[in-house]
């Protein structure tokens, strides 16, 4: 995986059949909302009512790629300097 990838791509590299089933439930429920432009996905609080199965899988694969992409001390220090854009 690069360093570069954002969370939309590696979904759909890594669990294609997972970015199905959250486009569909974006398209037909609203539950989902994907932005690719700015590579995020929003889950509504409604989500967890409605389908928690769900819920807690797009919590995972967050979990999963966060590991993947920095360490626990990288990502604090991230949150306490943000880079700027220029």
């Amino acid at each position: 995986m690069s360093a570069e990838q954002g969370f939309i791509d590696y979904v759909k590299t890594t669990q294609p059949k997972m970015w199905e089933l959250i486009r569909k439930t974006a398209d037909e429920s609203g539950l989902i909302v994907v932005d690719e432009a700015n590579d995020a996905i929003t889950a509504t609080n409604r989500l967890l009512w409605c389908n928690p199965v769900l819920h807690d899988c797009l919590a995972t694969l967050v979990d999963q790629w966060c590991g993947k992409q920095t360490t626990p001390a990288e990502s604090f220090r991230a949150l306490l300097n943000p880079p700027s854009k220029d």
